[in-house]
């Protein structure tokens, strides 16, 4: 096979992997967490994806992590996977995942903000724009109108969520490591011991038959596909594609949670969730694609991982 179609094929089969199993990864927390505590759920995910991606760079021969490098993981995991992806576990008991994802489709908006407050980078108007337009149709879902009836208290925490995980994608800029499948595992871990004491303080409880084939399935997928497949994929899409086919994820992940959602889970998508949505999508796709006087800061921006 020519090396041009070899890279086609690869190309393709990397996006597809992460638009599927990173947008799959909200209705399969869903269908986990309606057995298995939230807490538990996210603990269990992350220490088999952590051992495993820790154990594949460690025999790889990766340098042995730097006391600074445990540092960075310890504070970056914490954001993006305790406050990020735990919490946002907790919160898919009591909201509709298909819903829930569009929470994280908004991280590049909070990227483009925390970078402009605390980075101190320029945005252009279409960024802007793109800003003002995805928070106006998430407040749409999220209000009376948007015909969705989230509990409160869900809904602050789901976007409480996102912040998080934005804010630990931020931080991680600052704590680069040689090898990404390592550092990856080491925020895994230290994610997992906060998420073990989470759910001893919360005081969730666990026994056998809440691990039903659903539940055990959702994990091992979990694990495999949305941890180590797709993160692989994601991986090599930010090294060989460019940067504006790779940031394509941000929108194409919540469009593909809503439509899993509706036709496995069977929850209801309403014209108003559909134009909710729209609206969310359009406005991250215009921030995304709009030019921006920092190139650097724009490639950080638009490939930071979203994976719920």
């Amino acid at each position: 096979m020519a090396p041009e179609r070899r890279n086609a094929i690869t190309l393709v089969a990397a996006l597809a992997a992460v638009y599927v199993l990173w947008g799959s990864t909200s209705p399969a927390m869903k269908v986990v967490v309606a057995t298995v505590p939230p807490w538990y759920m996210a603990a269990f995910r992350f220490l088999g994806a952590g051992s495993l991606l820790f154990l594949y760079a460690r025999l790889r021969g990766a340098p042995s992590p730097s006391v600074r490098e445990w540092r960075g993981a310890a504070i970056s995991g914490s954001l993006l996977l305790v406050g990020g992806n735990g919490l946002f576990a907790w919160c898919l008991q009591y909201i509709p995942a298909g819903v829930g994802a569009l929470f994280f489709a908004l991280s590049p908006l909070w990227n483009a903000l925390i970078g402009a407050i605390f980075y101190r980078e320029r945005l252009a108007p279409t960024a802007i724009a793109g800003i003002v337009l995805g928070f106006a149709g998430m407040l749409y879902i999220v209000s009376p109108s948007g015909n969705e009836h989230m509990p409160p208290l869900a809904t602050a925490l789901g976007i409480v969520s996102s912040i998080a995980w934005s804010a630990g994608s931020m931080i991680q800029r600052r704590y680069r490591s040689n090898d990404v499948a390592q550092m990856s595992g080491m925020q895994m871990l230290v994610a997992c011991a906060i998420l073990l004491v989470m759910a001893v303080v919360g005081g969730e409880r666990l026994h056998v038959d809440q691990f039903t084939p659903a539940a055990i399935g959702g994990i091992v997928f979990l694990v495999i596909g949305g941890s180590l497949i797709a993160f692989s994929a994601f991986v090599w899409l930010a090294r060989h594609a460019s940067t504006v086919l790779a940031s394509t994820y941000s929108y194409v992940n919540p469009v593909v949670a809503i439509a899993i959602s509706v036709a496995l889970l069977h929850e209801p998508l309403t014209w108003q969730t559909m134009l909710g949505a729209g609206i969310v999508i359009a406005g991250v796709a215009l921030m995304l694609l709009s030019p921006s006087p920092s190139p650097a800061a724009a490639r950080l921006r638009a490939l930071e991982p979203v994976e719920p």
